[in-house]
């Protein structure tokens, strides 16, 4: 537990909004489409594993995706190219 918040520069009492926004902030750093340098891919995919990690085992969010799902169909649900809506709206 320590170790993932370490990875995500968090302190010992952060919230699951502090893990997203650092996630967030991480991801725009280390994110292989951003960053070019070699180690960047591995820094990201140490990133993820922290963060879902994170918020299965501390927050007891067991899908930390499910929301940016979400938000992927409805930004893009209606686009020809992508598909069709969330299938829950």
């Amino acid at each position: 537990m320590d170790n993932a918040k370490s990875v995500l520069g968090l302190f010992k009492h952060a919230t699951a909004d502090d893990a997203r926004k650092k996630y967030r902030d991480l991801a725009r750093i280390w994110h292989p489409d951003v960053n070019a340098q070699e180690e960047a891919h591995v820094k990201m995919q140490e990133i993820n594993e922290a963060y879902t990690f994170l918020m299965k085992e501390e927050f007891g969010i067991l899908d930390p995706w499910d929301e940016y799902d979400r938000w992927w169909w409805r930004q893009y649900g209606d686009d020809p190219i992508w598909g069709n809506r969330f299938p829950e709206d």
